[in-house]
């Protein structure tokens, strides 16, 4: 949710409880006030009548046409202090009930005891509560409605610079030469907050250089010495003084160095990848890429040791070509890698996407593992575990997604493209 959202919601769940509470408040108020007002003046009227009984007996009556009196003689000994209840009285005219303010008292003059009712039409007061009540939701819906324009209002202007901050966060590449410039801010806690910033991507890009630069030349000395390990096991191999055990050794060391020569550049491949340094893109068909690599591979399929299926169909992608190089050769090498004589392997293009599958044992290792750096098979021993982390890497590059399952005595790989698809 976002940051207005969650401030209007808040603001706004809690401007409805205390109105609606406070209407309730003042409902009652009002009704209670108007309920006080009726009293006094049924009690005012019930001077006016008292007066009247002692003065006149047998004719009694009310002035006002909204009031009612009924005096009735009842028994001496009968008497009722004054009370004061709601009622209902039906009204023959408008066909309806109306509520009353009933006040009932007994009253004795000097020839005998009377029993008196008066009542208070409320119907006026009622009207008048129920306006107030209307206004008062209106006033509420209208409040509400402002408050959340003022606040977005508010926030809009308030949050400005934090969200100008945020934009240019988004858009900065470290990779870039360009520095990060943010403005200055009127407000301490934004302009602080700027600072900090500003400090830390500093930080992250002096580390992020110094690492680059130690990748790149720790790659450029380790391969020093791993091509003189090399050439060195080179020459011993070339003397016939050699026994069988110390020919397997050297073999052995020669086997080593090639081994650690292909890891080391596929980890430089990989911070490569991961800093960004395949910036330029073209515009490239993927079967012609692909039909590269099978010619390469044209001798071990002419010999028979594998099926070779394939299902043409052009697909051109926005592509860095020696990354898609590297995503092809090594999903093939993988195929090649994890097949058995005799086996299949079949490349489909379609959709926008590129299936590789090869036929061969179901792996020992969870799938879910299978891009994991340093994964790998223990039947393979020579395999660096890298080829497939290379591969997840450049689809993570370019956001696009790889997938592996196994269906049929068959390792599958999908890559689907449609994200960096051209149409031509």
């Amino acid at each position: 949710m976002r940051l207005l959202s969650k401030t209007s919601l808040l603001i706004l769940t809690i401007s409805i409880f205390i109105f609606f509470v406070g209407n309730i408040v003042f409902f009652m108020v009002t009704k209670q006030m108007i309920n006080s007002q009726v009293n006094s003046e049924l009690n005012s009227l019930k001077l006016v009548v008292v007066k009247n009984i002692d003065s006149n007996p047998e004719g009694i009556s009310s002035n006002n046409i909204s009031d009612i009196v009924k005096v009735s003689p009842t028994a001496k000994n009968q008497l009722i202090e004054s009370q004061l209840t709601d009622t209902v009285i039906y009204n023959s005219v408008e066909k309806k009930f109306v509520p009353h303010r009933k006040l009932v008292f007994t009253h004795a003059n000097a020839k005998e005891n009377f029993k008196v009712e008066i009542y208070k039409s409320l119907i006026e007061s009622d009207i008048v509560v129920e306006r107030i009540t209307i206004s008062s939701i209106l006033l509420v819906i209208i409040f509400v409605i402002s408050i959340y324009f003022i606040n977005k209002f508010i926030f809009e202007s308030v949050w400005k610079d934090f969200f100008s901050t945020i934009e240019k966060i988004e858009k900065y590449n470290i990779h870039h030469k360009e520095n990060l410039i943010l403005k200055k801010s009127e407000i301490v806690e934004f302009d602080r907050l700027n600072t900090v910033l500003l400090s830390l991507v500093d930080r992250i890009k002096r580390d992020f250089v110094n690492l680059k630069e130690l990748t790149a030349n720790t790659s450029h000395e380790i391969q020093t010495p791993i091509a003189i390990i090399r050439s060195k096991a080179e020459i011993l191999l070339q003397s016939e003084q050699l026994s069988e055990n110390e020919v397997d050794l050297i073999s052995s060391i020669l086997s080593t160095a090639e081994r650690l020569s292909k890891l080391n550049q596929s980890l430089l491949l990989i911070a490569k990848i991961e800093n960004d340094q395949f910036g330029n893109s073209e515009t490239i068909d993927i079967w012609e890429v692909i039909e590269k690599y099978v010619e390469n591979f044209d001798i071990l399929f002419s010999a028979g040791e594998y099926a070779f299926t394939k299902t043409t169909n052009s697909l051109y992608v926005k592509f860095n070509p020696i990354l898609l190089d590297i995503l092809v050769s090594n999903l093939l090498k993988n195929a090649l890698t994890h097949n058995e004589t005799g086996g299949k392997i079949i490349i489909e293009l379609d959709n926008n996407k590129l299936t590789i599958k090869n036929s061969g044992a179901p792996l020992k290792l969870d799938a879910n593992d299978i891009f994991k750096r340093f994964v790998k098979d223990n039947t393979n021993k020579n395999n660096s575990g890298l080829g497939l982390e290379i591969v997840r890497k450049i689809c993570d590059y370019y956001g696009i997604a790889v997938n592996y399952s196994y269906e049929n005595q068959l390792h599958c790989f999908v890559v689907d493209f449609v994200n960096v698809a051209e149409k031509i």
